[in-house]
């Protein structure tokens, strides 16, 4: 009879769909090879085999035929030529799946384990990462930064793990749409799928532009072992000066390479990192000031690091009051379409009063200075 399904699942012959997919989840998590990297042969093996018996046995055609005359007549696409004195095969099972026959017999394979995990779990399964594509568990590829300089002291804040598990802010269905590849026929042809990775970046490395070096890890499938293999590679991003969160960067063909299918896009999508002194708002930067009572009610200056390092100094020529805002033109970030130019910096005041009343006398003198101020 070949492989034993129901003990692989540790299920009994009258297991129900439930039952099945609890057995499942439960197995496939514990073999899944990228949480068993010390043992990886070993993992990827249970791991297909425990994919296989959850595909046949969920399958009602499948199991049936399973049942009735074991692996061997299910792999040949019909029963054994003793079994019936034809061996004509199943209507509706070979290569095609839709009926006529044939006798191209059932093949499982590691991809085929992969879709049907990505499909149960639907994209959520934390704990762990995933090399493979689409997103959603940790389907991206692992990405490590691997040196970065910018200009004007950009450089830093690259500031990935060892491998993004979740995605971030971008989670993606897992596998982005489309069913697993069905065991009764070919691998159906899809579109390449898309996997997004966030590209984490200071508002200062935003402001002056930075080149980012990072090592990506992804799967690739040799055609010589007709397995799939882990594949290093260095990409370069070169960030320009104005890019805002949400910007997207595309690698055509650098994300996984499956069986079958063209090779996926990796996309970095920017992500800002929150700044201790300004905000952003489009092209425009903000910075809060806080200033003395004195300082607001005087002629002056205030001076403002900026992000390029440049100290502004900004000249105070009027009152200033709780909330007031004073524009300084062409002092924002960088336009990245309007090479040259610049959105303004607001500076949003905040007036210090004197944590302690003034006494009667106190009061009078000021009255008296102030008179004519108002």
């Amino acid at each position: 009879m070949g492989k034993d399904y129901y003990a692989i699942l540790g299920v009994s012959k009258d297991a129900d769909e439930d039952t099945l997919k609890k057995a499942y989840r439960k197995l496939a998590v514990k073999w899944h090879p990228d949480k068993n990297r010390d043992k990886i042969e070993e993992a990827t093996a249970k791991f297909k085999e425990v994919g296989e018996a959850y595909d046949v046995l969920s399958d009602k055609q499948k199991r049936e035929i399973y049942d009735r005359y074991g692996e061997e007549g299910l792999k040949m696409g019909g029963p054994p030529p003793s079994a019936d004195g034809g061996g004509a095969g199943f209507p509706g099972f070979g290569t095609g799946g839709d009926g006529g026959g044939g006798g191209a017999g059932y093949s499982f394979n590691e991809d085929q384990a992969q879709r049907i995990f990505e499909e149960l779990f639907g994209g959520g399964l934390g704990g762990f990462g995933s090399s493979r594509g689409g997103g959603g568990m940790g389907g991206n590829p692992r990405v490590h930064t691997f040196g970065s300089g910018a200009p004007g002291g950009g450089g830093g804040g690259g500031g990935f793990g060892s491998m993004f598990g979740g995605a971030g802010e971008d989670e993606n269905p897992f596998f982005g749409g489309g069913g697993r590849f069905g065991g009764f026929g070919g691998q159906q042809q899809q579109r390449p799928r898309t996997i997004e990775v966030p590209l984490k970046l200071t508002l200062k490395e935003l402001y002056t532009g930075t080149t980012k070096k990072l090592k990506v890890t992804r799967r690739v499938f040799n055609k010589a072992t007709n397995k799939l293999e882990d594949k290093e590679e260095i990409i370069t991003i070169n960030v320009q000066p104005g890019w805002k969160d949400g910007t997207r960067i595309t690698f055509a063909g650098k994300g996984d390479e499956l069986p079958g299918q063209p090779p996926q896009d990796l996309v970095f999508v920017v992500r800002q990192v929150p700044d201790d002194r300004f905000q952003r708002e489009g092209d425009d930067l903000i910075a809060h000031v806080r200033i003395r009572l004195p300082d607001a009610l005087s002629e002056g200056k205030i001076d403002i690091p900026h992000l390029d390092g440049r100290i502004l100094r900004v000249p105070l020529k009027e009152v200033v009051t709780p909330g007031y805002v004073r524009v300084v033109k062409n002092e924002g970030m960088p336009k990245s379409k309007a090479p040259g130019q610049k959105g303004d910096l607001r500076i949003v005041f905040d007036v210090a009063f004197p944590k302690k009343q003034l006494n009667s006398t106190e009061k009078d003198v000021l009255e008296d200075f102030l008179r004519d101020k108002w």
